[in-house]
């Protein structure tokens, strides 16, 4: 037998109709050939102690970087306060029961490295020596379901989807478990769910609201005139720079140059879903979190599934396939005008090598029946997509004329089609075009009026779903797209973030004394956050070692850590200043888990605690100045035994624990 472990419930349901193995057993499907079962969310993840008091608030050393993260249950919580973990136990034995009966595993969990991840956390965890492939389900269809489960793929080729996804997870976990123990000794803990790229997320937000408050609009004089082309038609010229000079009306007008560019506008790439939250974001005022469960409606309904990677050549099979989708859209009256011989444009063959698990979207041509309003929404944004992705490009003249008069430049502009392409599909995409004006540069003519107005400067506005989704996309890229969304669902659903009528975003309450808090600290760079992306990046391109970039990661965590312990807001100053031997300009001011430096170019840190003793105001100006400190009783080893040590500064620079018959780096 064979156990094909799937998503979810519905996957799997939909598995085990396609392959004729649907007897219902205790929470697995069965048949002759296949058992089929599925994971529950965030099964098997990192382990956090998430209910022991003694690590969250009582006397710990920082950071906490264990040598090795291990895996475990979920501890999660769902959002009506019901906890996870006897789902997930009572799962994973039905798992485990299956695959002792089971030869190999046919991995059928979402196309994403977020899917390859939880699948491989699962069979780490179980230390599962089977033998498995991967199923890539793109769609609930019969036809779709037996192909992919009749043609796996070699384990190894999704590789760097788990690599890319694992070291994510394990920096957010580096730095978000660390970050949230440092505030919850000083606020209690769940307080403040900070994380390693949401901080950031929150800052950006907290910015932009400030600099809403106080930007002031500022406005300026322009002069016009208007002549007549050799053709008679007149066009409106605007003064490049402001002035309050007006022509006389018998001044001769001089034709500066006669600029014409022809740009293609390509079509658009397949919808991801990010781009999906963007655009329902900007044309619908719908949050990410509603796009993406109207999304997953759409799936399991089987009307949408996502075969290539988006912005990829699209295979000329799935081609064909969606040829003949549109075809079919054209009996439905919201696609009944489209004109299909704009759709003549077939991809190429290339197959899609993608290393990343972001796909592009399309319809079934299921017919979409009985909708609800966001599902509605979702499903025609997706097939206009995929018309205007198959169709022709655009081809725009873009004209600027410059003109002279009385010594002062003036400019027109404007565009027109040479083929509309696909544009022409829907009327919200083809632009106005405009009649070019009959000009030669040195021709002169004469002025038909002139006139004057006045420009406001555009003022900024607060972010809304969309903009802020568009901004983190230029920041940070389209690879680690997948987690932009999840920030900013995470800060609501933390009570960080509200929306007003408009959509646009504020921080709350609890979100302005957060950012208090964190708006100078390193976590809440989003310069920090693109250097760690970088590193991944570095890291699956082989240019970077596993060991060095782990490295980095334990030094960044470190620095939070300090940063967050060092906090006047959370942490009162205690005893004298100690100066810094670091850089001999700034002192090391003292608080209750750190002392550091005061000075900005420099924040040297030493941290306090070790194994449950906290230095003194003098080992601590011992350790500081001579690099070590006396012998200390009280440290308490994991085993529960206390033992006599020193504290000293090593050759890297690190604080370490040093006794006669142990040694231990803080």
């Amino acid at each position: 037998m064979i156990t094909i472990i799937a998503q979810n419930k519905t996957t799997a349901l939909a598995i085990a109709r396609a392959t004729a193995n649907d007897d219902e057993g205790n929470r697995y499907f069965y048949g002759s050939k296949y058992y089929i079962t599925w994971m529950t969310p965030k099964m098997v993840e990192i382990s956090t102690p998430r209910g022991q008091a003694s690590y969250w608030f009582r006397d710990q050393s920082f950071p906490h970087l264990p040598k090795y993260l291990t895996l475990g249950v979920t501890t999660r919580y769902r959002q009506n306060g019901e906890s996870m973990t006897p789902e997930a136990n009572a799962q994973l034995d039905i798992i485990k029961l299956l695959l002792a009966k089971s030869e190999s595993i046919i991995v059928a969990v979402e196309p994403t490295q977020e899917g390859e991840m939880s699948f491989r956390y699962l069979y780490s965890y179980l230390r599962c020596t089977l033998p498995y492939s991967r199923a890539i389900i793109n769609d609930l269809t019969m036809k779709g379901l037996n192909r992919a489960i009749s043609y796996t793929m070699p384990a190894e080729n999704y590789d760097k989807w788990y690599q890319a996804a694992r070291l994510r997870d394990e920096a957010d976990w580096l730095v978000g478990v660390n970050a949230r123990r440092a505030l919850a000794f000083a606020a209690g803990r769940g307080t403040y769910r900070i994380g390693r790229t949401s901080a950031s997320v929150l800052k950006m937000i907290a910015d932009r609201n400030l600099m809403v408050k106080c930007a002031e609009q500022t406005s300026a004089n322009y002069t016009t005139i208007a002549i007549k082309d050799r053709e008679g038609n007149i066009f409106p010229f605007r003064s490049i720079d402001p002035n309050d000079v007006s022509p006389k009306s018998t001044s001769e007008v001089k034709v500066i140059s006669v600029e014409k560019i022809e740009a293609k506008v390509k079509t658009p790439k397949l919808y991801n879903l990010i781009n999906l939250q963007l655009d329902a974001a900007r044309i619908f005022g719908m949050t990410p979190l509603r796009t993406y469960e109207a999304a997953h409606r759409l799936f399991g309904r089987k009307l949408i599934s996502f075969p290539v990677a988006a912005g990829s050549t699209v295979p000329q099979r799935k081609y064909q396939e969606c040829r003949k989708v549109l075809e079919k859209m054209l009996s439905y009256s919201n696609y009944a005008s489209v004109a299909m011989a704009n759709i003549g444009v077939a991809p190429g063959r290339a197959v899609d090598k993608s290393k990343y698990g972001t796909h592009g979207i399309v319809a079934t041509g299921v017919p979409p029946l009985v909708l609800d309003d966001d599902m509605s929404r979702i499903y025609h944004l997706i097939v206009k997509r995929m018309y205007q992705a198959f169709s022709k490009d655009a081809v725009v003249i873009r004209t600027r004329v410059i003109i002279e008069c009385e010594g002062v430049r003036y400019e027109w502009r404007g565009e027109a089609y040479r083929t509309k392409g696909w544009h022409s599909l829907f009327p919200d995409t083809l632009m106005k075009s405009q009649p070019m004006p009959v000009l030669s540069e040195g021709e002169a003519t004469d002025i038909f009026s002139t006139g004057s107005c006045t420009a406001k400067s555009p003022m900024p506005e607060d972010y809304t779903d969309a903009t802020l989704i568009e901004d983190l996309l230029a920041i940070r890229g389209t690879v680690y797209s997948d987690g932009i969304a999840k920030d900013i669902v995470h800060l609501e659903s933390s009570g960080l973030i509200e929306r007003d009528a408009w959509g646009h975003l504020s921080l709350t309450t609890k979100g302005r004394l957060l950012y208090g808090i964190i708006k100078g600290m390193k976590i809440a760079d989003i310069g920090e956050v693109v250097k760690v992306d970088n590193l991944m990046r570095e890291v699956a391109r082989d240019v970077l070692s596993t060991s060095a970039y782990d490295n980095q990661l334990k030094q960044f965590t470190r620095d939070v850590t300090a940063g967050i312990l060092a906090s006047a807001k959370l942490f009162p100053r205690m005893e004298e200043d100690i100066p810094c031997p670091h850089c001999s300009e700034g002192v090391m001011k003292t608080f209750g888990r750190v002392a550091m430096c005061d000075n900005p170019d420099c924040g040297h840190y030493v941290f306090r605690q070790f194994y449950g003793v906290t230095l003194t105001h003098e080992e601590l100006a011992s350790l500081v100045k001579t690099g070590s400190t006396p012998f200390i009783g009280g440290f308490r080893a994991r085993s529960g035994k206390t033992f006599k040590a020193q504290v000293i500064i090593n050759a890297a620079g690190n604080t370490q624990v040093v006794s006669k018959n142990k040694s231990e780096n803080a």
